[in-house]
C-alpha cells in the first residue's frame, strides 16, 4: 500500500493488556482530555473506508447552516457503493444530509456535500486534510469525502480517534450519531426517506452514543466508537478488524474496569489564591476557567498544583487570567487549565505613586530628549542654510 509522504512518528503507550483484539490497529482515548489509554499499532496508515465520513460530517456542520439546501450535481448517480439514491438536481437540507451521511453512510451524499462546500471533490479533500492537521492528525491523507478505496487515501487509528473526539464536541453531531433511525426531507426521491443507522452497536449497548462504521475489502472492518459510562466518554478507533464488535466491547470493558474519574474540577470552582504584589489585598482567589478532570488508573494518584508567573502585580480585574491549574497523573500525562481572578484588586497608594513617579520621570526625560533633538535639528538647518547661501555668493 502506498503511503503519504512525510509521516510523523508518534509515541503512544502500548500497555500490557490481556485483550485479544483482532484489529490490526486500535486505540482508546479519553474524550475529555485526549489522553491515550491504550494503543495497538495505532500510528500505521491504513484504509479507513467509511469512517472517513466523520471528517465530512464535521466540515458539513462547520460550513453549512442547518436549513441550507444542498443540491445533488448532474453526475451524482455515478457515485458507487453505499447510497441514498440521490437524483440529479435533488435538494436536501444540510441538517438532513448529515443523517444520510452518518446513518445510511451515503457516498453520493458525501459527493454532493463536497461540491456544495468546495466546488469539487479535490478541493474538498484539500479542506479535509487542512482540518485534519488543525486537529493534530499527522499521518492522514484524504483523497475523497466518502472513503471509497484509493491508494493515497489513508489515516491511522490514532488520527481517526482525534477526528471522532473533535466531532463529538458538537451537540448536533452527537445527536445524529446516537440516532438509530431518522426520516429526512428530500425533493425528489421521496420513497427513500428513512435513514437507518448501520452502527449495530447502538442497539446492543445502552452506553453507546456513536460514531461510525466502515468496510471495504482492502480496509476490512473499521469502526470509530463512543461510549459514556461512569461520568466520562471514551473514543475507540479500530482499523482492519475481523470482528469489530468484539474488539470494541473488549476495549470498553477493559477501560471502564481499569480507569476512574478523579480530581474533577468544575468551571468557576475556586481552586486557590494568587499572591499579589502592590495591591490593596495580599492575595486574590482564583477559579478554573473551564471544567476538567483527570482519568486515572484505579490504583493511581493525581497531583494537582497551580502555576503563576514570577510576579502577580496589581491592579487586577475580575476574570483576568493569572496562571494555570495543572493536573498530572501517574503516567505523566498533564492537563493545564487557565485560572482567573475572582475579585478586583487595586494598587496601593504607594504603588500608584511609585508608578506615577516612574511615568513622570520617563515623560520628563522623553520631553527633555525631544527638546534637545529639536534644538539641534533647528541649528543644523540654520547651518545648512548659511552654507548654501555662502556657496551661492561664491558662485
Amino acid at each position: 500500500m502506498k503511503r503519504p509522504i512525510a509521516l510523523l512518528a508518534l509515541t503512544l503507550p502500548a500497555l500490557s493488556v490481556a485483550m485479544d483484539i483482532s484489529a490490526k490497529s486500535a486505540v482508546i482515548i479519553d474524550a475529555g482530555s485526549g489522553k491515550v489509554l491504550w494503543a495497538k499499532d495505532a500510528e500505521t496508515p491504513r484504509y479507513p473506508a467509511s469512517t472517513t465520513k466523520i471528517m465530512t460530517g464535521l466540515l458539513l456542520l462547520e460550513h453549512c447552516l442547518p436549513d441550507e439546501v444542498i443540491t445533488a450535481p448532474k453526475d451524482i448517480e455515478k457515485t458507487k457503493e453505499s447510497s441514498m439514491h440521490l437524483k440529479p438536481g435533488e435538494k436536501v437540507p444540510a441538517r438532513d444530509m448529515l443523517y444520510a451521511l452518518m446513518l445510511r453512510s451515503a457516498n453520493d451524499g458525501c459527493v454532493a456535500v463536497a461540491k456544495h462546500i468546495s466546488g469539487s471533490v479535490p478541493a474538498f479533500a484539500k479542506l479535509m486534510n487542512e482540518r485534519a492537521q488543525q486537529i493534530g492528525c499527522r499521518n492522514t491523507h484524504f483523497n475523497n469525502p466518502n472513503g471509497l478505496n484509493d491508494p493515497f487515501h489513508v489515516t491511522t487509528a490514532y488520527d481517526l480517534a482525534l477526528m471522532g473526539r473533535e466531532a463529538m464536541k458538537l451537540e448536533p453531531f452527537r445527536e445524529v450519531v446516537r440516532t438509530r433511525k431518522y426520516k429526512i426531507a428530500r425533493s425528489i426521491n421521496r420513497k427513500d426517506e428513512v435513514m437507518v443507522s448501520r452502527n449495530k452497536w447502538l442497539w446492543k449497548d445502552i452506553s453507546a452514543d456513536g460514531i461510525k462504521t466502515g468496510y471495504t475489502n482492502p480496509a476490512g472492518m473499521c469502526y470509530v466508537g463512543s461510549a459514556t459510562r461512569d461520568g466520562y466518554r471514551v473514543i475507540t478507533a479500530i482499523l482492519k478488524s475481523k470482528h469489530w464488535q468484539k474488539d470494541h466491547q473488549q476495549m470498553l470493558d477493559w477501560t471502564y474496569k481499569n480507569f476512574v474519574k478523579k480530581e474533577t474540577v468544575e468551571k468557576g470552582q475556586i481552586v486557590g489564591s494568587a499572591p499579589v504584589k502592590g495591591g490593596t489585598a495580599a492575595e486574590v482567589p482564583v477559579a478554573a476557567a473551564e471544567a476538567t478532570y483527570a482519568l486515572e488508573r484505579t490504583n493511581g494518584t493525581v497531583q494537582k498544583w497551580i502555576e503563576f508567573p514570577q510576579e502577580v502585580t496589581a491592579p487586577i480585574t475580575h476574570g483576568q487570567k493569572l496562571g494555570e491549574l495543572v493536573l498530572k497523573d501517574s503516567q505523566g500525562f498533564e492537563q493545564r487549565v487557565p485560572v482567573v481572578a475572582q475579585a478586583d484588586v487595586a494598587m496601593t497608594t504607594m504603588a500608584a505613586v511609585g508608578k506615577s513617579s516612574r511615568s513622570g520621570t520617563l515623560y520628563l526625560g522623553g520631553a527633555l530628549f525631544l527638546g534637545a533633538y529639536l534644538m539641534r535639528n533647528k541649528a543644523r538647518r540654520r547651518l545648512n542654510s548659511y552654507a548654501r547661501t555662502t556657496a551661492r555668493q561664491r558662485i
